[in-house]
């Protein structure tokens, strides 16, 4: 019994024991549970947190691929830079051999005849080279001994200000010998498309200046014998000479301002000016011929029956005479086409507008005075006399 009681207490302090355990275990199951719920909440954190880490991970990628690319670029760079540092290498290989190149070219430069440095100085390397004997092969002689320079004007070469550019290049050049060891021993001359257009230009000026003061001079002489007046031929003379310039500004208006052309030939001034006084010339004969022989009439009614007996004859000559030359118009050549066109404007001024407008006027203005200085009138006897009988009345008077 004592041992039975002493193993009941023995159990008793067991469950006693085991209670508490229970107690404790109960316990620590609650914490338990506490520390599940907080590994839970740390858990949801994390994974919270985890698309965070996720996208710090991927700048993290970013970053080293561009400090990749940064690398690159840097030894890029610096193979740039040792390319640079190469050419700057040959570069300044380059500057001491033209130092050097310089340092021969002054040496043989203060060592050259020419102390006065007129002129070129060529340094006898680039003269033995190939290529430079190519080059004065195109501009000098085999000997040497003659020389082409080329000058390029910028104007059109066929202008005359251009060619008024000749005499300052002659000029240039005779300045540049002046002095030297060629103005003595050398000649030089200008070629080339504006030098002979200036050269045919001076000519025919020349020959058009004189063959105007001759053929004026023969014209006005030969009128003043054959109609015994100074007045007569002044004023025909300044009707032709009307003409002439009016048709040459037609002509230049139609081709120059017109048609668009540069100018006109050097040949429409001269051959126009022969041709249009020589045809004025008989036609103004043909008029005031008959004008003459009507000399006991006043001058009003002497002019105005020379016009009616000659006016047919001038328009029909005239018209033959512009038929010949419009012939010239489907030529092609400019010259041509130039000339016929003022050759036409002048006969068609002339026969139709000076003769029977102008030269009346002149008539009707001076009057008597047609006739100065040799006043004399036929006799009114003579009127509807033969010319035998005329001609024995004037001796007669």
């Amino acid at each position: 019994m004592k041992q039975a009681n002493a193993g009941l207490a023995q159990a008793a302090d067991g469950q006693a024991q085991l209670s508490a355990g229970l107690a404790k275990l109960a316990s620590g199951i609650g914490s338990l549970q506490s520390g599940l719920d907080q590994a839970a909440d740390g858990q949801g954190q994390i994974i919270g947190q985890l698309p965070g880490v996720t996208g710090g991970l991927d700048k993290l990628a970013d970053g080293q691929q561009q400090l990749g690319d940064g690398f690159a670029q840097l030894n890029d760079q610096l193979g740039q830079l040792t390319s640079g540092l190469n050419k700057s290498v040959n570069g300044l290989d380059q500057v001491s051999g033209g130092l050097k190149s310089a340092q021969d070219y002054i040496g043989e430069l203060s060592s050259a005849s020419d102390s006065d440095l007129s002129g070129w100085f060529i340094p006898a390397d680039a003269i033995q080279r190939a290529d430079f004997q190519q080059a004065l092969d195109v501009y000098a002689s085999k000997d040497r001994k003659i020389t082409t320079f080329d000058v390029i004007f910028s104007g059109n070469p066929y202008e005359l200000e251009t060619m008024k550019l000749i005499d300052p290049l002659q000029e240039a050049i005779d300045r540049g010998l002046k002095g030297t060891s060629y103005d003595a021993g050398s000649t030089h001359e200008i070629g080339g498309v504006t030098s002979a257009n200036n050269d045919l230009h001076e000519i025919s000026s020349a020959d058009y200046s004189r063959t105007v003061v001759l053929m004026l001079i023969g014209i006005g002489l030969i009128l003043i014998f054959m109609f015994r007046s100074i007045v007569i031929p002044i004023y025909l003379v300044i009707s032709l000479l009307g003409t002439y310039y009016t048709s040459l500004a037609i002509t230049e208006l139609i081709f120059v301002r017109i048609l668009g052309h540069s100018g006109t030939s050097w040949t429409v001034p001269f051959f126009g000016f022969v041709l249009l006084i020589a045809l004025g010339v008989d036609y103004s004969i043909f008029l005031m011929d008959r004008f003459r022989e009507y000399r006991d009439l006043p001058p009003q009614e002497a002019i105005l029956k020379a016009m009616r007996n000659m006016g047919t004859v001038i328009l029909s000559a005239a018209l033959i005479l512009g038929g010949t030359f419009a012939a010239m118009l489907p030529s092609g050549v400019m010259s041509l086409l130039q000339i016929a066109t003022m050759v036409l404007c002048g006969l068609f001024l002339y026969a139709v507008i000076v003769l029977p407008l102008f030269v009346p006027v002149m008539v009707r203005t001076f009057g008597e005075a047609n006739w100065w200085p040799f006043m004399g009138r036929r006799s009114p006897a003579s009127v509807g006399a033969t010319p035998a009988e005329v001609r024995v009345a004037s001796h007669e008077g």
